[in-house]
């Protein structure tokens, strides 16, 4: 895992924009290469070799929360020592609208969910009756998902759900399956696209990383009027490391693949040192645990209770 593989991965998480998720689909080898300036074999042989690996299982494809309305949000809790981390992160799993779960060694896990509007607090709440944490704990920030300019039809939406299982291999095989012509998919494909109605991110297993450490630093600001510059200071620390960056509205959340433990560490105190940082924790990451595919199960039942 060297830099070029960490630029590669941060492409295919966010490209150039600082949202949830990389709107839309992966990019193609060619517009990589065009904007890393190095040639689509090399990008290629890269993501071959990071997929031969382990490292990248696939990528993620999910809908735009802002088609049904839903709420997006971050939330990290620890999980007190007489409990179970495991079963919790299992029982967690089962819990409706969650997108991702971070496993970290520490006690903490972290959570990215979205709910129904004027639910968040009973959906915290279960978090932390799960987790067996205490009434207040844990830190929240909402995730505002980019704006969405597409009332989807019954196909589109039927293609919205397709997507989001994730295996199909071509145009064709899609089209196949949504009993349409390859020209029609691609014309609404197209469509949902433009609308940013689709979002993704690459599915990783931290585990089979063997060179580089696993990490994500967690950064409260001490005022939303310090955090843009504050930020950018961050940023020129994190830059080579960055894979993705959560955005959140109370706290940033980014994940990184440094060479060494005590680069970690070294990273934390010099991101506390920055004005504008309340505070900064840095947790090595165990597992990713990818449940974006799930939320398709929503569509069906909020379309459901739109038309009722």
């Amino acid at each position: 895992m060297d830099k070029l593989d960490i630029v590669i991965l941060r492409e295919l998480s966010q490209g150039h924009a600082m949202l949830p998720a990389r709107v839309g689909l992966a990019p193609s080898y060619r517009s990589m290469a065009r904007k890393l300036r190095i040639s689509p074999g090399t990008i290629r042989n890269r993501v071959k070799a990071l997929s031969s690996s382990g490292i990248l299982l696939g990528s993620s494809i999910y809908f735009n929360p802002n088609l049904l309305g839903l709420e997006g949000g971050a939330f990290a809790v620890e999980v007190p020592s007489n409990e179970d981390k495991n079963e919790v992160i299992e029982k967690i799993k089962h819990i409706e609208g969650i997108l991702f779960i971070h496993n970290f060694y520490s006690a903490l896990v972290g959570i990215a969910f979205v709910c129904e509007k004027g639910s968040l607090q009973s959906k915290l709440d279960s978090f932390r009756a799960t987790a067996g944490a205490g009434e207040g704990s844990g830190f929240f920030s909402r995730v505002m998902y980019p704006p969405c300019d597409i009332s989807p039809s019954g196909p589109e939406w039927a293609l919205i759900a397709r997507l989001s299982r994730n295996n199909y291999k071509s145009y064709a095989e899609l089209a196949k399956d949504l009993d349409v012509s390859v020209r029609t998919l691609k014309s609404r494909m197209s469509g949902i696209l433009r609308s940013r109605a689709v979002l993704s991110l690459p599915t990783l297993n931290y585990r089979a990383i063997t060179i580089g450490v696993p990490a994500d630093v967690i950064v409260v600001f001490t005022h939303p009027s310090r955090k843009h510059e504050a930020e950018e200071k961050v940023l020129e620390l994190l830059g080579k490391y960055l894979v993705f960056a959560g955005v959140g509205s109370d706290y940033m959340v980014y994940n990184l693949i440094v060479p060494s433990l005590p680069m970690v560490e070294d990273l934390e105190d010099s991101i506390g040192k920055i004005a504008g940082v309340n505070s900064v924790r840095a947790e090595l990451v165990r597992e990713h645990i990818d449940l974006a595919r799930n939320i398709a199960e929503l569509i069906p039942q909020q379309i459901a209770q739109k038309e009722s």
